[in-house]
């Protein structure tokens, strides 16, 4: 039920990208820290056990790149 700034709802752009091959994944730790559920999450959406260790992992094993703007 996230929205942004203006009232509108995030659901229907994280399904929009999701339908164009966006995969979200979202940190665990984080999850506890700020008591949100899992079974709160939008379908589709995974855990992985730190956010920071799966951004390494993509970046050492797959070839992706972090940019931050």
């Amino acid at each position: 039920d996230a929205q942004d700034r203006s009232g509108n709802p995030y659901d229907h752009r994280v399904h929009t990208l999701m339908e164009r091959g966006v995969e979200f994944r979202v940190c665990a730790a984080t999850l506890g820290a700020r008591n949100v559920a899992k079974e709160d999450l939008l379908e589709g959406v995974s855990v992985v056990p730190s956010g920071v260790s799966e951004i390494a992992r993509l970046q050492l094993k797959q070839g992706y790149a972090y940019l931050k703007p």
